[in-house]
């Protein structure tokens, strides 16, 4: 895990998640976008990175006021394309629950969160859709254009004001 340093608190500063693995081509999308959003945000929000392990989330949202998780998903929908939902108390929609890199899927962490009584006060989860995993690969073109659009709207989300961007989110 690397983190910008500050201190660990439940406070109201918001936590930024970036979960994925850096050698496996798309499945770095959520750290791509926490090592933009860094220099964006300064200390308006804790920035992380996270393998994804299930119990490494529940460490670090258990706690929190609000969580912004970020990783690559795959749904079916076009690659670079990006979504945005608000957790409840709910399970991620089946869309987003699929299979994941990180032995367990974000789905199925916000799902033993919301069991073990594990969940931050807000979690927010930006998933942008990737095309391929391959060992080695980097990011696709699509997959990076993604990127730059959801580091966007986090920071403008945050509270900086950023340029326009064409949003290609799914509703």
């Amino acid at each position: 895990m690397t983190e910008v340093p500050s201190e660990r608190s439940g406070s109201g500063t918001p936590l930024v998640i970036g979960v994925g693995n850096e050698v496996r081509g798309d499945d770095a999308a959520g750290l791509q976008v926490t090592r933009e959003l860094r220099p964006l945000v300064g200390d308006r929000a804790r920035v992380v990175d996270c393998s994804g392990s299930a119990t490494e989330l529940l460490d670090l949202w258990e706690g929190q006021a609000r969580v912004y998780l970020v990783d690559a998903v795959r749904s079916g929908g076009a690659p670079g394309t990006w979504c945005r939902v608000l957790v409840r108390d709910q399970p991620l929609p089946s869309s987003l629950a699929g299979t994941s890199t990180h032995g367990l899927s974000i789905a199925s962490a916000v799902a033993l969160g919301q069991t073990l009584g594990r969940m931050p006060g807000q979690l927010v989860v930006f998933g942008i859709e990737a095309v391929q995993f391959d060992p080695g690969a980097d990011l696709s073109p699509e997959v990076r254009g993604g990127v730059r659009e959801v580091t966007q709207a986090l920071a403008e989300e945050l509270g900086r004001p950023t340029p326009a961007t064409t949003s290609r989110e799914r509703r």
